[in-house]
Parts: structure tokens; sequence; C-alpha cells
């Protein structure tokens, strides 16, 4: 019983390759005596069922798929990666989706390493992209949309290239979608992730959707199919800093 449930848990750790950002935990201080007790040697069955995985995993983990243009970094409040990310968040939920998507968001929390300049192997999207969180479009109305973004104005977070925040002294001080301003009765649809639509980085308006559009999309199949569309173009992976957010103290 003990080899079969080690391997189910092993198999399970190995196609999952990542911890979802959505997990609740609860931290609790203890004293661990560092003794003997930790020189415990590998597990056999374990051992064994990973160095059986490994150099398949390992070859596929190194597979080239697209070729960056330059080292793409994250960082408030916007970044070359954030950027990249975002869009391309809101221009693949826009093909999946029969109905338009007026922005999206993410979260800088979840991107986790640069895309490096030059090849970018599967494992650099793997360890920029760890966590497994799911592409959903919610249907959110103006006045949490407005909530929203003033919460942003204190941390801000990665919008789109067609929403416009201003922000001044701390406080929102303006707010724009497609050039335009919010109208709080609008029912507006954002692509976003799942782990930030259950309210996590405090985005508590998100939870006020009206109505969720599941993908069945991780963040990493999206970035995945956006850097496929772009090598078969023959195009390079590419961002840009567009003031999107402006700030000032």
């Amino acid at each position: 019983m003990l080899k079969k449930t080690l391997t189910i848990v092993v198999l399970l750790l190995m196609a999952n390759m990542a911890v979802s950002q959505e997990t609740a935990f609860k931290w609790k201080a203890i004293r661990v005596l560092m003794d003997s007790t930790w020189n415990s040697p590998e597990e056999p069955v374990v051992k064994g069922i990973i160095d059986y995985y490994k150099p398949e995993m390992d070859i596929r983990m190194q597979q080239v798929v697209g070729v960056s243009e330059t080292e793409m970094r994250s960082g408030r409040p916007e970044s070359l990666l954030s950027n990249f990310t975002v869009d391309a968040i809101l221009e693949i939920s826009q093909r999946r989706s029969e109905k338009k998507v007026d922005f999206a968001l993410t979260n800088f929390g979840g991107l986790r390493a640069a895309m490096p300049a030059g090849n970018v192997r599967r494992y650099d999207i793997f360890s920029t992209y760890p966590f497994e969180n799911y592409l959903v479009i919610l249907d959110l109305k103006g006045e949490h949309v407005r909530e929203l973004f003033n919460i942003m104005a204190e941390k801000v977070e990665a919008m789109s290239s067609n929403v416009f925040l201003h922000i001044k002294a701390g406080r929102l001080n303006d707010a724009l979608i497609d050039g335009v301003q919010i109208d709080d009765e609008k029912i507006y649809r954002i692509a976003t992730l799942d782990f930030l639509m259950n309210g996590g980085d405090n985005l508590q308006p998100l939870k006020e959707a009206v109505a969720v559009e599941q993908t069945g999309l991780l963040l990493r199949d999206v970035i995945f199919e956006k850097i496929a569309a772009l090598t078969s173009n023959g195009e390079l992976i590419k961002s840009k800093i567009t003031n999107r957010v402006i700030i000032e103290q």
C-alpha cells in the first residue's frame, strides 16, 4: 500500500510540476530538534520513479519554443514581462470567447522569473509562470471595476494596453478603458486568473462577478499559445512600455 501511495503521489507531482497560488496555508511556529532524525535515506520507490521519468522530462523542458528580442523582467507599475503577459491574456481570451472581452488583468506576484533574451525554452516558461492558475472571463459591473482600480491605486497590478490609469498621491485620479470613462452601470468582461477572481492579492471586487466563463486554460497555456503563434509567423517575442499607468507623487 505504501509503494502504491508513493507512486501515485509522485506521478501527480510530476504531472502538475507547479503549485497553485490559491492554496490557503496556515503557519504555526514549532521548535524542531536538528538531529540524526533528518538524515533518513532516500525512499527507493520515489527515487526510482523520478529517475525513470527525469531524462525524458529534461529533454522536453529544454525544447526551444520561441526567441525573445530582449530579456523581459517584471516590476511595477508596468514592465516588459507584465505587459507581454497581460496583453497575451487579452488576445487569447478574445480568441477563445464568443463575446467581446473588455480588458485583461493579472498580478505581478504570479511572474516569478525573467524571460531570457534569445532562445526561450519550455523550462523558462515554467520558471516564469510556475503556478497552476486558470484563465477565466468575468462579467463585472462598472461600479466594481471602479472599486478595483481604486484598490490598484495603492498597489498596481498588470493591465492590458487598452486600460489607462492615472494615479496621483496614492489615489486614483483617472481611469479609462479603450479611452472611455468607466460606466458604473455597464457590465465589463474581464480576462483574469481564477486566483484573482477569488479575491487573491486583495482584489476583492472581482468576487462580485455576476457571471464567469471558464476557459480551461492555464496561464502557461496562454503564453505557450501566444509564443507558438509568433514563432509560426517567424516573429520574435517582443514587448514595450506603453505608459498605461502614470503615477505622480
